[in-house]
C-alpha cells in the first residue's frame, strides 16, 4: 500500500484516528508493506515537518514521529510544526541526536522534500489522504469508513 499523507492536514489525521490501528495489524501480521509519501502542499509547516520526517526515518524512528506530529498538529497555515516544536515532538520519540537536531535546525532534507512534493502531484493530485494498493486507487469514501477500509485491506 502507499500512503499519500501530509503531516499538516487535518483528514489524514482523521485516516490515522480510524485506521492507523487497521494498518499497524496488518503489518504486524505480515499481510501488508505501506510505502508513505508524505506531501508538504499545505505549506511550509508540511515542508519543515516532512524535513523532520526524513531525518527520522534515518534514525529508524520514522512512524513514531509521524504519529507524533499527528498527535500535535496545528491547526492549517498557522506556523506550526516550527523548529522548536519538530525538535520537542522528536526528544519526545528519542530523536535526541545530533544528526537529528542539526538537519531540523539547517533543513538538511527541504529541496528533496520540495522535490518529492513536485512528483507526487504528479502521481496524485487530488490532495491527502489518498492510497494505492497494489497499483489501484483506493476509494477515498473507503478511507474514512473502518469497515469498507478493512474490506478492501482483505481483497
Amino acid at each position: 500500500m502507499v500512503l499519500f499523507e501530509d503531516p499538516q492536514c487535518p483528514y489524514c489525521r482523521q485516516f490515522e484516528e480510524l485506521n492507523g490501528p487497521v494498518i499497524t495489524a496488518a503489518l504486524g501480521a505480515g499481510e501488508l508493506a505501506v510505502e508513505y509519501r508524505m506531501r508538504c502542499f499545505l505549506g511550509p509547516e508540511s515542508v519543515r515537518a516532512d524535513n523532520a520526517l526524513a531525518l527520522a526515518a534515518e534514525a529508524g524512528l520514522f512512524d513514531e514521529l509521524r504519529q507524533a506530529l499527528f498527535a500535535a498538529q496545528p491547526p492549517e497555515g498557522t506556523g506550526g510544526f516550527t523548529t522548536d516544536d519538530l525538535l520537542r515532538l522528536g526528544a519526545r520519540v528519542g530523536l535526541t541526536e545530533s544528526n537529528f537536531v542539526s538537519g531540523v535546525q539547517t533543513a538538511r532534507y527541504e529541496q528533496w522534500v520540495l522535490s518529492r512534493e513536485e512528483a507526487y502531484q504528479a502521481q496524485d493530485p487530488q490532495g491527502t489522504p489518498a492510497a494505492w494498493l497494489n497499483d489501484h486507487p483506493v476509494d477515498a469514501n473507503a478511507l474514512f469508513d473502518a469497515g469498507a477500509f478493512e474490506r478492501v485491506l482483505r481483497l
